[in-house]
């Protein structure tokens, strides 16, 4: 159940939110990749930051310049101002780049960013004109076609971002495992780009697990997308009734949670599922009733055996060996980020050991350890190695 899980849950959590810790070495000006690529230190970005506006000084019309010195700015934390000066900043570099290299692919491309409006794409169709080979723009038109129910323009996007090879093989293999821990028909909750983006690749490329409905809760927000991803399918809830009465100071976590109450309520033969990547506020009111199955929660009023499917999962369903072969991966950036994403299989492989100890197969119960300690010294999470080691031991 979700309580035997929390600690190992949480944990990652917490520290896929947090920059990396330790001192940035870095003092040439590199390539700022998006969060969902890499994520650095803090004090990394602020010091990329600076190197890029030195290199906008030496050369004020140069697009990598500016791309990679609006990333540094995005992603750093500047202690010394709030979050209206922040954005404040943000709009200032937006603008002096307008001024600096206007009518140009990157320029489009992050003033797309710095507002991000996924129902109106008039920049980023500016910029694909300017360069379709760049899959940059390819997320946001998937986006708008899932909100505004396209079928057509999101299968031409998936393709071509699937034939980009964008994503990196990791993250299509751990969203393929993803895919595996869900009950046939489901209705999977994901969160952001990571989570979404590979599994709709998946369905719609590559044809696994089509059956799945995903939603994420990102967008579930916004009506059309609602219209034609909720009642659409089938269910029979209405927008204007969840919305009311919400508080707008947490609108989208009550919007999340009075959603998911109507599902059970209406459909409770469905199937309801949610990545372990969604965050931890938007489970809260269902954490006594959710099974850990994988890579995924399965919310049920009444008990179910998820230990039975977790090892169904892992070693029948499941691609793991590219976390122990690792051949294409370096070519991608992101080595810090797969490391952490991989400890979100940590809480099961620790399901199956115990398993497996209980049932007096000590070689299996090893090796579901020594799985999950592999992950946890990857990720430099020696506390939990540790935790692993002590809580866990095999006589």
């Amino acid at each position: 159940m979700f309580k035997r899980i929390s600690v190992y849950f949480l944990t990652f959590l917490i520290s896929a939110c947090q920059t990396h810790s330790g001192q940035a070495k870095e003092i040439k000006a590199q390539k700022v990749y998006r969060i969902t690529y890499e994520q650095e230190t803090n004090d990394w970005y602020k010091q990329q930051a600076k190197l890029w506006q030195k290199e906008i000084e030496k050369n004020p019309v140069s697009e990598e310049a500016w791309y990679n010195y609006y990333n540094a700015n995005r992603y750093a934390r500047f202690e010394e101002i709030d979050q209206p000066q922040r954005q404040a900043k943000l709009q200032k570099i937006i603008d002096d780049m307008g001024k600096a290299i206007p009518e140009t692919y990157t320029y489009y491309l992050l003033k797309y960013w710095n507002t991000y409006n996924c129902q109106d794409l008039s920049l980023i169709e500016k910029a694909y004109a300017l360069n379709p080979e760049r899959p940059d723009t390819y997320y946001p038109f998937i986006s708008e076609s899932m909100v505004k129910g396209n079928e057509k323009q999101l299968q031409e996007f998936c393709e071509k971002l699937y034939k980009s090879k964008d994503i990196a093989p990791w993250l299509m293999n751990y969203n393929y495992n993803v895919l595996m821990s869900v009950d046939e028909k489901a209705v999977l909750f994901t969160n952001g780009d990571n989570d979404t983006y590979p599994v709709i690749l998946l369905q719609r490329v590559k044809k696994v697990r089509p059956d799945v409905r995903v939603i994420n809760t990102s967008l579930l927000l916004i009506k059309e997308y609602f219209e034609n991803n909720v009642v659409k399918a089938g269910f029979k809830l209405d927008y204007n009734d969840i919305k009311e009465g919400l508080d707008k100071n947490n609108y989208r976590v009550q919007f999340v949670h009075k959603f998911v109450k109507k599902l059970i309520e209406k459909y409770p033969e469905k199937a309801l599922c949610f990545a372990v990547t969604v965050y931890g506020d938007q489970l809260e009111p269902f954490k006594d009733n959710l099974y850990l199955t994988g890579l995924a929660f399965r919310y049920s009023k009444e008990r179910i055996d998820n230990i039975a499917l977790v090892k169904k999962n892992l070693e029948k369903m499941f691609r793991l060996d590219y976390m122990k072969t690792d051949i294409y991966n370096d070519l991608y950036p992101g080595k810090r980020l797969r490391a952490y994403t991989n400890l979100n299989y940590v809480s099961s492989m620790l399901l199956l050991m115990e398993h497996y100890k209980l049932s007096g197969d000590s070689d299996q119960a090893l090796y579901w350890k020594n799985f999950a300690v592999k992950l946890a010294t990857e990720a430099g999470r020696k506390q939990m190695v540790e935790e692993i080691n002590k809580k866990f031991m095999l006589q």
